[in-house]
């Protein structure tokens, strides 16, 4: 079990912790020896992702010593980063193979590792999955990741069967007791497969000031006061002498594109300015947007009434033309941040013109997400504002326009980042947001500007707290930051209850993770417990086996899957039976002979372990 964070530390920067026993091998070079180099193995449908462009250098050789694998993170997403990192290192490490840490902003990670067109361009990359609203509604921002026509499939993930199935249940409209069954299903097969190392869903721990406001929200995977949903924001009552409440937070926004940030903060600061279609409430309901009913017409038609006496903050009457053309413009120039939004929709028509109006979605087949997690939190452009962009996806407007309940005043980059309340906007309606908020709705006119404030990393978040630079953090703490925050008076340590994944993605182009059996021996040598005890300080639910799915995602979640007993012996028995061998430091040594063969077989098929292709013990 982990328990200190400087013990993971010694033995992870040391390369190979090593797990003792070793195997006997040597690492001796094998005559004429054969190798196996990182590749696809399917006709992607994905422009990018074929052999002529890959990304990853890293190639199997017969009897040799393993290469180091390279363990990418940002360390300034999560104040316990780093830790989860070495974490994931020594569970390498402790099966033999050598590793190298590569930590990069947060930003740099979304922009340059998670390529669309190639997927990760590293072996082994982790993150903390936002808590975007429409992922706490539907399965399918998850599990579409195991999808090979899905660009969120970083991971190059390829398994026919669960294709199969992820097509089956997306487009189960009607039967949802039938969709369940389906995903459930997929859920099983995915963590037999152990596609992925799925971590746990750790508590959202924030801090804020609640001497001179009242009124946070605690959205799910948000917390009170991060970035994706916008509920405590439109909430807040100043109580003090400010009506300007100012979030701390440690990684910039690289642009004021929404639609083409790929993710990253920005994508979610700007939700602030922009509205979308349906929106998420605090209970993880679908509430209106910019449409206000809808109606299914059929299993690929969809019609949807809009929201009366809405504008634009540059004083333009926002209508129908404006959703058709947002549509179009995404499917045009093929938007990666609403991609999940556009990708069913055939074409868009307008049904009745003018102030609200009404607009039909013509899908391209049945499909069961698209009025939750495609609906809820899309982007709708000002068309009036956009028609002459050039080149969409490099396009950083000045001064962004949209109808969200805050509009833009200014952006350094780097520095700092300040809207002003769009008093116009719904949310501020004291019925309106009552109705949505229940019991955390507070009264009043709420804030006139927020700021958010680049202080370069946590110790400086609270040290911005405690001096009253700040009023919150816009990013999480940990337990003890939080709790050392909140010793200060007016500052309060907050929780709220996470759907978002913490997770480490393995790239099954990579010889050694297309190896189902050395996948689930990294299960097992993976000690989730002992990180959450030890590092987290229990504040997380360790997810059973590999699955990205929470337990507040119902019901559609299945806890009857298969999951991995942390057993590093047993692990690197596994290994052995498999054929690889260990040399005399204790690093892991590739197969030779037959059991180079079985491997070859193994990596060749992706999701068979030794058993499964009644390959004999090789140890």
């Amino acid at each position: 079990m982990l328990t200190t964070t400087a013990a993971l530390g010694a033995a992870g920067l040391a390369g190979c912790g090593g797990g003792g026993g070793g195997g006997g091998g040597t690492s001796s070079p094998v005559p004429e020896a054969e190798t196996i180099e990182t590749q696809f193995r399917n006709e992607w449908p994905i422009d990018g992702k074929t052999n002529d462009n890959i990304p990853v250098e890293y190639t199997a050789v017969e009897g040799e010593t393993l290469a180091p694998i390279t363990i990418n993170f940002a360390s300034d997403e999560e104040p316990w980063m780093r830790e989860h990192a070495l974490m994931i290192q020594r569970a390498f490490n402790d099966l033999g193979v050598p590793t190298e840490l590569d930590d990069v902003p947060t930003n740099v990670m979304y922009d340059e590792y998670w390529a669309a067109d190639t997927g990760q361009t590293v072996p082994v990359s982790m993150n903390t999955h936002g808590p975007d609203p429409q992922r706490g509604l539907d399965p399918n921002p998850f599990l579409m990741r195991m999808h090979p026509e899905t660009a969120g499939n970083y991971l190059n993930y390829w398994n026919d069967e669960i294709t199969e199935l992820l097509n089956e249940q997306a487009q189960e409209i009607e039967d949802t007791e039938r969709r369940a069954e389906l995903c459930g299903q997929i859920q099983e097969m995915a963590s037999e497969d152990a596609y992925i190392n799925s971590i746990a869903f750790t508590e959202v721990i924030t801090a804020a000031n609640t001497a001179d406001f009242e009124g946070y929200v605690p959205t799910p995977g948000n917390g009170t006061t991060r970035d994706s949903f916008v509920w405590t924001q439109v909430n807040l009552q100043p109580t003090g002498d400010s009506t300007t409440w100012v979030k701390g937070i440690t990684a910039s926004m690289g642009g004021l594109n929404i639609a083409w940030a790929a993710g990253g903060p920005e994508a979610k600061r700007l939700t602030n300015l922009y509205d979308g279609l349906y929106d998420a409430s605090p209970e993880l309901e679908i509430v209106p947007a910019l449409a206000v009913d809808h109606e299914v017409v059929d299993d690929t038609t969809v019609e949807m009434d809009l929201r009366e006496g809405v504008t634009w903050h540059d004083g333009e009457q926002f209508t129908p033309e404006d959703v058709k053309f947002s549509v179009e413009l995404f499917k045009e120039y093929s938007s990666p941040e609403m991609g999940p939004f556009y990708s069913p929709i055939d074409s868009v028509e307008i049904v009745e013109e003018g102030d609200g109006g009404r607009v039909r979605f013509n899908l391209t087949e049945p499909d069961a997400a698209f009025l939750t997690q495609r609906a809820v939190r899309s982007v709708i452009l000002p068309k009036h504002r956009w028609e002459d962009v050039d080149n969409p996806a490099n396009y950083s407007p000045d001064n962004p326009v949209g109808t969200g309940p805050f509009q833009f005043v200014s952006w350094n980059q780097g520095s700092q980042f300040r809207v002003e309340k769009n008093a116009e906007h719904w949310m501020w309606d004291e019925d309106t947001r009552e109705e949505i908020l229940g019991d955390y709705f507070v009264a009043g006119d709420g804030i006139e500007d927020m700021v958010w404030a680049n202080v370069g990393n946590t110790d400086a978040l609270i040290g911005g707290l405690q001096s009253g630079d700040l009023d919150a953090t816009g990013t999480t703490l940990s337990n003890g930051q939080a709790e050392r925050a909140a010793g200060t008076d007016g500052i309060e340590k907050q929780t709220a209850s996470n759907y978002a994944p913490l997770d480490v993605h393995l790239n099954h182009t990579v010889p050694l993770l297309r190896d189902k059996t050395f996948r689930q021996a990294l299960s097992h040598a993976t000690d989730k417990e002992g990180f959450v005890e030890g590092v987290l300080g229990g504040r997380a639910d360790v997810i059973e086996g590999q699955n990205l799915l929470s337990p507040m995602l119902t019901p559609f979640y299945n806890g009857d899957i298969p999951t991995y007993e942390y057993d590093v012996e047993g692990a690197r028995t596994m290994l052995q039976e498999a054929g690889y061998t260990f040399d005399g430091d204790d690093n892991l040594v590739w197969p030779t002979g037959d059991a180079w063969d079985a491997f070859a077989e193994r990596a060749e098929d992706g999701h068979a372990n030794r058993e499964d292709l009644d390959q004999q013990d090789f140890s």
